[in-house]
């Protein structure tokens, strides 16, 4: 079984989507603004809140709705080699109450 994925809060950001989110942010910025991103300060916390509230409601959705993330390979031999697939994951972090 594969490790559950990490949304990420304030205090637990490390290698969370949350995470990934601030790093794609940094790299947008920095590209298009020549400047990098606060590091530190209100910025930084403010930028963290809402990736970390950004990254918990994406993946409860996933989490609550796996059955509907199904793939199906149609071969085109009339269905003699179908191939249906499911993912399967679960979450660690997220903060409740969401639905």
């Amino acid at each position: 079984m594969s490790s559950p994925l990490k949304a990420g809060t304030f205090d637990d950001f490390a290698s969370s989507l949350a995470a990934y989110i601030d790093q794609a942010m940094q790299n947008e910025w920095q590209a298009r603004k020549g400047e990098f991103l606060p590091m530190d300060g209100q910025g930084a916390d403010d930028r963290k809140i809402l990736f970390a509230a950004i990254a918990q409601g994406v993946l409860k959705f996933l989490g609550d709705h796996v059955g509907d993330l199904v793939t199906t390979d149609n071969s085109g031999d009339g269905g003699l080699t179908n191939h249906h697939h499911t993912m399967a994951f679960t979450v660690d972090t997220y903060r409740t109450p969401l639905p």
